[in-house]
């Protein structure tokens, strides 16, 4: 989650989510327009990324 937030703050875009028994659960959207932006694929992008890194 530590991780993921300095992205968040680098893109200025705020999900929700919650961290429950170790299982984390990631909602986006952007709250200005009430849907899905490129801002929310960036991000998406930005945390699969962190989660699951590239192995090359």
């Amino acid at each position: 989650m530590s991780r993921i937030t300095f992205k968040c703050e680098a893109l200025t875009h705020h999900p929700n989510w919650s961290n429950v028994y170790n299982v984390l659960s990631i909602s986006l959207s952007t709250h200005e327009v009430s849907g899905v932006t490129n801002k929310d694929f960036k991000l998406a992008q930005a945390i699969e990324n962190i989660v699951e890194p590239n192995e090359e």
